[in-house]
């Protein structure tokens, strides 16, 4: 007892040094604690030292611990046992709970757990704005199941006279069996108790509402209903309002579930009232400010004149009359000049007088609509007009607005002359006939179409076939053809003055389109040569430097040959080998040699025998890319990338979607770096692992056969437009589970055509290195590697015997293989030549849609009668075709028997979620 009391009366004296706590302090602790610090201040300090390192220490190996979360509940209760003064900057308390709260907020595991929930209720106690903290938790979802989330965030409100909304919030509880219910239905009724006495005690003090008025604007109420009779209003000044936030004129509930998104994240203390801060400077050279004398004060008593335009002020134009001026670049390209006086010169690179028109400023909309205006009056005008003679010449610059295609496929660009464009044509300007200029890429281009026509690529498909033929498309990339305004009398002299004049190819390819033709059908060099190694990088070289339209001026591209970069080593060096996180703040995970955008590295995607894939952040816009580098740089990839999309013009976005879209690429000395879409979800490899880890079981057949679908549209649309992707597998094929417009819901029945949402459920394919562009060979080439064989790679590749198609088919074979097993892919050959599955699809699979399709895809051109293959090897573009179409008839018809709407709507949760901790 004497001991007690003792410790009882030592706290007595140190009792403002105590911050309470709603959960209590063990007296003997405090004690210990003062009576420690106050024999010896060095020893206690050290001790202090030893135990906040351990705790660290304990922090920092929460990956390896079954409960992390204990580990920081022990370090909290430390801290409030050491430090009994709560937060300050020795105790570290308020950082400590920031670090317990944004490690856990995303881990489902915690979100109910009640430890977790106290420390974000402690933490709202050094919150200037509570309520934001609980309307976040309750957005993350965070104690929504918790009786006493509800309850504290109900004391909140009905302290501070949100009595609706306290109610509200102990009905939401109640609502969502809130644990323990039995005491979260017991505090609401407490709750309605104290209102109604609340009630009753208002009502009978009503000749005492002027004294409380007071109170009641001590305690925050905003103003006084009654005013005492015979006192003047216009004795107080009314008060300034305070600003409000929107959200706090909602209702409680209105702010939780029809507030702003939850995609944010609650920023720290520190950053949510930085405005209030002052930060601390050295006072060197500083100079304290005086009070002014009296008789300074009393002449300068006036109030400041709060100040004022005036009337004829003169607005300045966006261009100053006085220091622009419109130049050329080396390239020949307009940009505006800007000079302002004890500034750098400013380049605009836009015309900007475009933008003026009779002395009136107009928008850069309101210019395109009155060219395109013009566009189709000048059109109108040629059509009428006798036919001229062509000329050919090409050009670019300033001058060149916008191309005009007519009936016979002659394009023209209609130039800005002396006359001004804006005018209607009748008012001061006169249409004369135009002179067309033609190029040799014209000629070359119809040459090509013919020999395309013999090829009939697309025979076997009919619909593809069909969607090209429909599309009207250019291949001019290279040049860009001008048409001349002259006078009839003057065209002979016109004529016979203006001389062919080579001018470089442009490098906007982004107003122009390219044909769904084949470039270049074959090559004099490759005639004859039926077996080729398609990854020589001589014959790589050799292939692109004959490009009729050369690579220089596909949009995005860059090259430095002279430059050496040397970086991908630095990469790999910042690169976590567990996690394949970057460290942060790193120097070398800035990127700032591409372009004039500055990116910086997140996480490593993937990597390969050559390339490694990381994914990156925009440094001006925020927006996440990846980013494959290569060593030795390589220009391949984004050729074959970027001659699908130019193929694909005319097809649906849906379609284009299957394959990565390529944005730039910078092509150094010793390495690539090429700029992509980022693929969020991960692979279809993810998405068995996903299933592996979760439930331990294969995918369902339902979503194999959703994603076999896919995967048959994506190798039919290549095929048909000429290219091998020659690396199929899971960890190549990227799952793009899109969220839906808004509005929209995915239907329970799945639909081939992709209405009701599943066009936006399907699949993006990546990694063309290996990828064989087949219009640059000719017909029935064959193909053998240099590469180490694995046994993923088509059974050709592995004996060493030419291949073509077979490597696509195999590939695809191995992909559906491993979401149907969970396995890779593994064969035997009957009969010599036959190969079939060593594993046995089980008896309740849909056999009859997956042997046909197995057998094809691994059998691709033996002749059963003959055991032998054939050696007329086309693309099987029918046969593919026939059995989507069965896959597409059975999900159809069983897809909402089957759940195939909510085992997607899961797996895309869950693929987000992974992609979300990557990112953060």
């Amino acid at each position: 007892m004497s001991s007690q009391s003792s410790d009882i009366s030592f706290l007595e004296q140190q009792k403002e040094n105590i911050q309470p706590l709603s959960s209590g302090r063990p007296a003997s602790k405090l004690a210990a604690t003062f009576k420690n610090s106050s024999r010896s201040v060095l020893q206690f300090k050290e001790q202090l030292k030893r135990e906040r390192e351990e705790n660290e220490l304990a922090i920092s190996q929460i990956d390896e611990l079954d409960d992390p979360l204990q580990a920081f509940v022990d370090y909290i209760n430390w801290t409030h046992n050491r430090y009994p003064q709560g937060s300050n900057s020795e105790s570290g308390l308020l950082n400590l709970l920031e670090r317990c709260t944004s490690s856990f907020r995303d881990v489902a595991h915690y979100k109910n757990d009640p430890r977790y929930l106290k420390v974000w209720l402690e933490y709202t106690n050094y919150s200037d704005s509570p309520r934001d903290i609980f309307v976040y938790l309750a957005k993350k979802e965070i104690g929504n199941q918790l009786a006493l989330y509800y309850e504290e965030f109900a004391n909140y409100l009905e302290v501070n006279g949100k009595y609706n909304d306290a109610s509200e919030i102990y009905g939401l509880g109640i609502a969502s069996q809130a644990r323990p219910l039995v005491r979260l239905e017991r505090s609401y009724n407490n709750f309605k108790q104290r209102q109604e006495a609340n009630n009753r005690s208002i009502s009978t003090t009503n000749a005492s509402s002027s004294s409380r008025s007071g109170l009641a604007l001590k305690r925050g109420t905003d103003t006084i209903d009654h005013v005492p009779s015979g006192s003047s209003s216009r004795s107080k000044k009314p008060k300034m309002e305070v600003f409000r936030e929107k959200d706090q004129d909602q209702s409680i509930l209105q702010s939780i579930f029809y507030g702003e998104s939850d995609g944010h994240e609650l920023g720290s203390i520190r950053s949510r009232i930085k405005e209030n801060v002052v930060n601390a400077k050295q006072w060197a050279g500083e100079v304290l400010r005086q009070k002014p004398l009296e008789r300074e004060s009393s002449s300068s008593s006036s109030r400041i004149q709060v100040y004022r335009d005036t009337e004829n002020i003169v607005h300045p134009t966006i261009i100053p009359q006085a220091v622009q001026s419109i130049e050329l670049d080396d390239n020949g390209l307009a940009y505006t000049l800007i000079k302002n006086p004890g500034k750098k010169p400013e380049r605009v690179f836009f015309n900007m007088e475009l933008l003026f028109v009779d002395n009136e400023e107009i928008s850069v909309v309101e210019m395109l609509a009155r060219s395109r205006k013009k566009t189709k009056e000048i059109e109108a005008t040629v059509a009428s007009t006798p036919r001229t003679p062509q000329i050919s010449r090409t050009t670019r610059g300033p001058k060149a607005q916008e191309i005009l295609i007519d009936d016979n496929g002659t394009f023209t660009i209609p130039l800005k002359d002396d006359d001004d464009l804006s005018l209607p044509i009748n008012q001061n300007r006169s249409r004369s006939p135009t002179i067309t200029m033609y190029s040799q890429m014209a000629n070359h281009e119809v040459i090509n179409m013919f020999n395309d026509a013999s090829r009939g690529l697309n025979s076997d498909d009919e619909e593809e076939k069909t969607e090209c033929e429909n599309t009207t498309t250019t291949n001019f990339d290279g040049f860009v053809t001008e048409t001349i305004q002259v006078n009839i009398n003057t065209q002979p002299e016109a004529a016979a003055a203006l001389e062919p004049v080579a001018t470089p190819p442009t490098d906007k390819e982004n107003d122009l389109q390219s044909s769904p033709f084949i470039e270049q059908p074959s090559f004099g060099s490759m005639k004859g040569q039926q077996i080729i190694n398609p990854v020589d990088s001589q014959l790589r070289n050799t292939l692109l430097n004959r490009l009729s339209i050369p690579l220089s001026v596909y949009p995005g591209f860059f090259e430095d040959v002279t430059k050496k970069i040397a970086r991908l080593r630095s990469f790999k060096d910042i690169t976590d080998v567990t996690t394949k996180s970057i460290g942060k703040g790193s120097v070398s995970s800035i990127i700032d040699f591409l372009g004039e955008e500055i990116f910086c590295l997140r996480h490593e995607l993937g990597r390969g025998g050559f390339g490694y894939v990381y994914l990156i952040e925009s440094g001006s816009t925020g927006a996440l890319k990846a980013l494959k580098v290569e060593s030795p740089s390589s220009k391949w990839e984004y050729y074959i990338l970027h001659q699908i999309h130019r193929r694909l013009l005319g097809r649906s976005h849906d379609s284009k979607a299957l394959i990565i879209q390529p944005e730039a690429i910078f092509f150094f000395k010793d390495e690539s770096y090429m700029i992509m879409d980022y693929c969020a979800q991960g692979t279809i490899l993810d998405v068995v692992n996903l299933f592996k880890n979760n439930s331990n079981s294969s995918v369902d057949e339902v979503l194999c056969i959703h994603l076999t679908i896919e995967l048959l549209k994506a190798v039919e649309m290549l095929h048909s437009i000429g290219i091998l992707h020659g690396d199929l597998k899971a960890d190549n094929c990227m799952v793009r589970f899109e969220p839906l417009d808004s509005g929209d819901e995915l239907s329970e029945k799945y639909h081939r055509d992709g209405r009701n949402g599943w066009s936006k459920k399907s699949i993006t394919m990546i990694d063309f290195g290996r990828a064989i562009d087949l219009t640059l060979f000719e017909e029935n080439v064959s193909f053998k590697c240099d590469w180490v064989t694995a046994s993923q790679d088509c059974p050709q590749m592995n004996e060493n015997k030419p291949w073509s198609f077979e490597a696509d088919y195999y590939g695809l074979a191995s992909i559906i293989h491993a979401i149907l097993f969970g396995s890779y892919i593994k064969i035997r050959k009957y009969n010599g030549n036959e190969i079939k599955l060593e594993n046995s699809l089980r008896r309740y699979w849909q056999q009859d849609l997956w042997l046909p399709l197995f057998d094809l895809l691994l059998n691709p051109y033996l002749d059963k009668s003959t055991n032998t293959e054939t050696s007329d090897k086309r693309p099987l573009l029918s046969d593919l075709k026939s059995h989507r179409h069965k896959f597409e008839m059975w999900l159809e018809e069983h897809s909402k028997s089957k759940n195939l709407k909510k085992i997607v709507l899961d797996v895309e949760r869950d693929l987000n979620i992974t992609n979300k901790k990557r990112i953060n």
